[in-house]
């Protein structure tokens, strides 16, 4: 029977797994690398790793949850600093997160090997259902949060609140692949952040309808 590890081992050989994950799938992704190469650069036996993780990819999806609860906290931080009010408004800010604070923070990152679409659909097709689970439930604290910021931008939910989730999901999806687009031939990045920009406002139209502003930093600036 295996020994156990006790919490202080836990915590350092779950933090050395996370290290290595970052170093080497943040470089070259999931599908590239191998336990063998996770356990050797974290300094543990083989069979240790199935003790923190059920495959290679449920640790991949950890750190790239870890990842994106900061990314959120910078989508509330966006909101907050501009106040914005109606579809237009909103969708400046979402534009900001998407196609400026993303590809800063992925490359700052150092995952540029695991933020790639085919990587996260290969590891949600791979991953344990409760990795899976994790990153659905992680989507639904970030509405949480976007919720009253969306009131107070004026907007109101016109569609089951799972739809826009779904919605933030797929643009999410589809700013990563701005990442990726071509540098030259007929297809310029420029083109793909104008459909972007089409996407994002047919969803915001489409999900929400407008009421009076709530906010009470605007209401503050109508009465000066």
């Amino acid at each position: 029977m295996p020994r156990r590890f006790t919490a202080d081992e836990e915590q350092r050989i779950g933090a050395a797994l996370v290290e290595a994950g970052r170093g080497i799938m943040g470089l070259r992704g999931v599908r590239k690398t191998s336990i063998d190469e996770l356990v050797n650069a974290a300094g543990i036996a083989k069979g240790s790793f199935y003790r923190f993780y059920p495959s290679k990819e449920a640790l991949a999806l950890e750190i790239l949850a870890e990842w994106e609860r900061e990314f959120h906290q910078g989508i509330s931080r966006r909101f907050e600093a501009s106040a914005p009010h109606g579809h237009a408004e909103v969708a400046d800010v979402l534009r900001a997160v998407f196609l400026e604070d993303f590809p800063q923070q992925v490359q700052e990152s150092g995952l540029q090997g695991l933020m790639d679409a085919e990587e996260i659909a290969h590891m949600q097709q791979r991953a344990d259902a409760e990795y899976r689970h994790r990153m659905d439930e992680q989507d639904l604290r970030l509405f949480e949060r976007l919720r009253p910021l969306f009131v107070a931008a004026g907007l109101e939910a016109a569609v089951p609140e799972e739809v826009i989730i779904s919605g933030l999901r797929l643009l999410f999806d589809a700013g990563l692949s701005t990442l990726g687009s071509h540098t030259t031939g007929p297809l310029e990045p420029a083109h793909y952040h104008h459909a972007f920009n089409e996407l994002l406002h047919g969803f915001l139209l489409r999900v929400f309808n407008t009421s009076p502003p709530t906010s009470p930093r605007r209401s503050q600036r109508s009465a000066q």
